[in-house]
């Protein structure tokens, strides 16, 4: 019978845990089923990973110290030295190492995982040699995770019904894999890092369950059993009764790993590290409770996690909580801390590049008789700033300073940081649990670029307008379970104009929509944008006759043709400047909304739409 091969990808402040499971792959597998041990080194110092490897973990091996192999993440595509996000590229690892194994199957673990009983054939496979799953149902942002997945193969899944799991172990087929990724190879014309770093809800195992789904279902390449782990994540279990029975499903034959959050172990109560000390003895991975209660304390204490070197991430790692509760995107693909903080800046073919854009688009909408105007959204980041500690004392140059500097014509170019800073001080105008501006926010916006357009439309004074105080959780929140909520301030248009006669039904890239009021005398405006313009569009469409959204950074020339807009706006947030769009080259809205489905209509059947 065919052997499974070990997929670990570890950072190098993680050797602690990783020796543990060394030692536990020593003493729990035997090596009639498992062949080799690939150890992924995931460092953002590769020598330092591997020093640390070397000293702290490869002692452990025996047996299986021929089978050990460890792979630079460079050698998987992705280069950390170069500016690769860790936390996104440790879950295209976990797929990416598909291309070096050789057997049918390989199982997914993490540094903090350990065997804590004998791994048998029957715990991967069942009788008729099919893997073993289990079925899990998700909520919150993991539910918001799976459904983007599922939308990205267009495949259709009851969200609310089991689908297969979201965290190690995890015994995937290597050759499913390897379709899997040179699927997204042909779709994106890049790597799997490059898919998740541009759209951060697509999550590797929630990819490979929507691709099974997309290949037939998971049903017809697994058979399902129970849990096979027992996990303390960091947030979760809460209460005690919760707690206990997790620790008490160790006892289960089915339950062949255990594995403590870092951040765990500082929560641990004095009866919870007696219970796990006693396990790790009498499971043989330390010579007595003594030792393994010390470990527990060693690691309670310790303040060199991976999670905390990167800012204090919190939910799924994506996130960092400030001062008064407010959270701010963090470890972003777009390492948006680090531009704050002048880290990370634009070189100057970059900056050169983003001036050549903004005088090009204006050009191009001149020949047209439109005006053009580049509205960024500045940052949370920017506007809160005293409430993130990580930029006390910082006042640094960052991407929106070094193009603003290099236009030589600032007559379509908008950043409104001081009109928000000042309205945060009477309401919410960013969500303290959201990435976004709140509608309060948008309203802001949209003032400031109705204002620097300078043209005679009518615009929403603050009579026309409705604040009302409101609380629910935001797209940040959500990462965390239970979710947090904050209040933020809603704002609605009280008389309004214009409807919203039609959208696509596309989320994201590829999203379009048409705004129609009924003062048809008014000029007409094309919006391209980002997730920023769902709540300035219902502002915006009260000053223009026509208002039509396209979910794109890019200026489409051929929308541009067919609409024959007076006013042309790009919206977009500030941390996707470290991004220059190539209008000419990048693929379009209209091939992601065909790509992706939905309600698919040519600009010329849209523009036909807003004259009914």
């Amino acid at each position: 019978m065919e052997k499974v091969d070990l997929a670990v990808v570890f950072y190098e402040n993680e050797v602690d845990t990783l020796g543990l499971l060394a030692k536990s792959i020593e003493l729990y597998c035997d090596t009639s089923l498992v062949d080799k041990i690939y150890l992924i080194n995931n460092a953002v110092n590769p020598s330092a990973g591997r020093k640390a490897f070397d000293t702290e973990v490869l002692p452990f091996f025996d047996k299986f110290k021929d089978n050990v192999r460890i792979i630079d993440a460079d050698k998987l595509g992705i280069n950390l030295s170069k500016g690769a996000n860790p936390y996104l590229s440790q879950q295209a690892l976990k797929l990416s190492i598909a291309t070096m194994s050789d057997k049918g199957h390989y199982l997914v673990l993490d540094a903090k995982c350990h065997f804590i009983r004998e791994l048998k054939r029957r715990d991967l496979f069942n009788e008729d040699e099919k893997p073993v799953s289990h079925h899990q149902v998700h909520g919150g942002y993991v539910k918001a995770c799976l459904k983007e997945a599922c939308n990205y193969f267009d495949v259709d899944v009851d969200l609310d019904k089991p689908a297969l799991p979201t965290v190690p172990p995890y015994l995937v087929i290597t050759a499913l894999v390897r379709d899997l990724l040179a699927e997204i190879e042909k779709r994106e014309g890049a790597g799997i890092y490059n898919l998740i770093s541009e759209n951060e809800k697509l999550a590797e195992f929630l990819i490979y369950f929507a691709y099974l789904t997309y290949r037939g279902g998971p049903e017809k390449f697994y058979s399902i059993s129970t849990k096979p782990y027992a996990t303390l994540f960091t947030k979760w279990p809460e209460s005690d009764k919760d707690i206990s029975r997790v620790l008490n499903s160790t006892s289960n034959d089915s339950v062949w790993m255990f594995s403590v959050r870092a951040k765990r172990f500082a929560q641990l109560k004095n009866n919870e590290i007696d219970f796990i000390a006693n396990l790790w003895a009498e499971r043989g991975l330390f010579d007595n409770t003594a030792f393994a209660k010390e470990f527990i304390l060693q690691k309670g204490n310790s303040t060199a996690t991976f999670a905390e070197v990167q800012g204090h991430p919190a939910g799924d790692g994506k996130v960092v909580e400030g001062r008064n509760q407010r959270l701010f995107i963090a470890n972003d693909s777009n390492d948006v801390i680090k531009q704050h903080r002048g880290e990370k800046i634009l070189g100057i073919n970059q900056i050169k590049a983003w001036r050549r854009v903004i005088e090009t688009r204006k050009a191009v909408c001149s020949s047209r008789g439109a005006q053009y105007r580049l509205m960024v959204v500045p940052d949370a980041h920017a506007v809160h700033k005293g409430d993130l500690p990580q930029l006390d004392n910082i006042d640094a140059i960052r991407p929106i300073h070094q193009i603003s500097s290099e236009l030589y014509d600032h007559s379509s170019f908008t950043y409104p940081l001081e009109e928000l800073i000042g309205a945060s001080k009477q309401a919410e105008s960013y969500h303290p649990v959201d990435s976004h501006y709140t509608a309060y926010g948008a309203y802001i916006c949209y003032r400031r670029i109705i204002e620097d357009l300078k043209i005679n439309i009518p615009v929403l004074k603050e009579e026309d307008i409705e604040l009302i105080e409101k609380e629910g959780s935001g797209d940040l929140g959500e990462k965390f379970d239970p979710p947090r909520i904050a209040k933020f301030t809603e704002c609605f248009v009280k008389n309004g104009k214009a409807n919203k006669i039609w959208n696509n039904g596309v989320t994201n890239r590829g999203h379009m929509s048409v705004w129609v009021n009924s003062d048809q005398t008014l000029p007409s405006c094309v919006l391209f944008t980002d997730s920023y313009g769902w709540k300035i569009q219902r502002f915006l469409a009260e000053s223009f006759s026509r208002l039509y959204i396209v979910h794109s950074p890019l200026i489409e020339h051929d929308a541009l043709d067919v609409f024959k807009p007076n006013v042309v706006i790009s919206l977009m947030a500030e941390r996707f400047l470290i991004y220059t769009p190539k209008d000419i080259f990048d693929k379009s809205a209209l091939e992601f909304a065909n790509e992706k489905g939905g309600d698919f209509k040519s600009y010329e059947e849209i523009l036909s739409l807003s004259k009914v």
